[in-house]
This record gives structure tokens, C-alpha cells and sequence, in this order.
């Protein structure tokens, strides 16, 4: 600002979108899997890397990649983080307990998943701990059918 000048308003404008895209063939086949409580992957044919969530094609290979195959429902935290605030509608919000933002690398996969970790206290989440799949009841054939994760045990 120059000398003299003043701000006269501050504004916040909240965001609100709402999308509607086709998700492909790919994540749709995996998002009505969700709804079966199951999760599926692809595999690369040459290398033998699965991937979760599904992809086309193999960056390694650059093979298309058409053989679908089941992983987890459990895995192991390959790395987290813990939250203290959220987005909301573009604002961010505190929130009263922090949350638990994993990779977990889910039994049979090869590549890591992004998922919220619930049920732990965040002073107690590690590399290596087991965790499990929850699904959310009833299903809604959506990418939210898998919930969260949980420690196994």
C-alpha cells in the first residue's frame, strides 16, 4: 500500500462448487467394487506392478494395462501426517481432534493409496502399522464407499 492509503473492506468468499464428470471406465469399475466391499486394482502384465487406485496405463512399461485383480482389504502406513484443520468450502477450519492422513500401501499392491485413518490416537500412528478397509453402510456406488481405514487388531 502507498502512504496514506487505507483498506476500506476485506472479503472473504467462500467456495462452492459442484462437478459432474465422467470418471472413465477405469475408477468406475473400481467405484462399484467399493460398493462390494471389494478393492480392485489393475496389474502390469511386464513388470508385475499392481496398481490401486487403477490407471490405463504402466509408467514403467507403457503397457496398457487390462488385468484386473483384488488387494487388501489390509496394508501397512507407508508414511502420514496428522491434521489440524480442514477446508471447508474453501475457509479453513480448525477442527477439535486432529486428524490422520495416510499412504498405505495395501496387501498385494504395489503402489500407495491415500485414506483418512480413524480409531488411533495421533500420537500412536508409525510406518509399518496394519490397518484395515471400513466401508461405509449402506453403500452409495461412490468413491466415499470406502470410508476410512482402521488399526487391524
Amino acid at each position: 500500500m502507498k502512504a496514506g492509503e487505507r483498506i476500506v473492506a476485506h472479503a472473504v468468499v467462500p467456495l462452492d462448487f459442484t462437478y459432474n464428470y465422467r470418471v472413465g471406465q477405469y475408477i468406475e469399475r473400481y467405484i462399484k467394487a467399493l460398493g462390494e466391499k471389494k478393492i480392485m486394482a489393475v496389474k502390469c502384465q511386464d513388470c508385475g506392478r499392481v496398481f490401486v487406485p487403477p490407471r490405463k496405463i504402466c509408467g514403467t512399461c507403457n503397457r496398457i494395462l487390462d488385468e484386473w485383480v483384488e488387494v487388501g482389504p489390509e496394508g501397512t502406513i507407508e508414511i502420514f501426517t496428522i491434521g489440524h484443520v480442514k477446508l471447508n468450502k474453501g475457509l479453513v477450519e480448525k477442527i477439535d481432534k486432529p486428524s490422520i492422513i495416510a499412504m498405505v500401501k495395501l496387501d498385494g499392491a504395489s503402489s500407495l493409496l491415500p485414506c483418512v485413518i480413524n480409531g488411533l490416537d495421533p500420537e500412536k500412528v508409525k510406518k509399518g502399522l496394519r490397518v484395515k478397509a471400513v466401508f461405509k453402510e449402506p453403500p452409495e456406488d461412490s468413491l466415499f464407499d470406502l470410508d476410512h481405514f482402521e488399526p487391524v487388531g
